[in-house]
């Protein structure tokens, strides 16, 4: 990721956390990409340390929603 984040120009929690997006549930990059999260919900809150289990993503959207 080093590599990477030196060849981008960017810092490497960078990569890191875009990295974790490759592991979301289909849905919630379906949301993402269709623009229907709460405006509120940030990439920092989707892409820091998510959940393995996509149904525990789900839960952190749903929690992040109601707030």
């Amino acid at each position: 990721m080093r590599e990477i984040a030196v060849r981008e120009g960017v810092d490497s929690s960078y990569v890191s956390r875009m990295v974790n997006l490759t592991t979301l549930a289909p849905d919630i990059v379906a949301a993402i990409l269709d623009d229907v999260l709460p405006n509120h919900i940030t990439l920092f809150d989707i892409a820091v340390d998510p959940p393995v289990l996509w149904e525990e993503q789900r839960e952190r959207i749903k929690s992040l929603s109601s707030t």
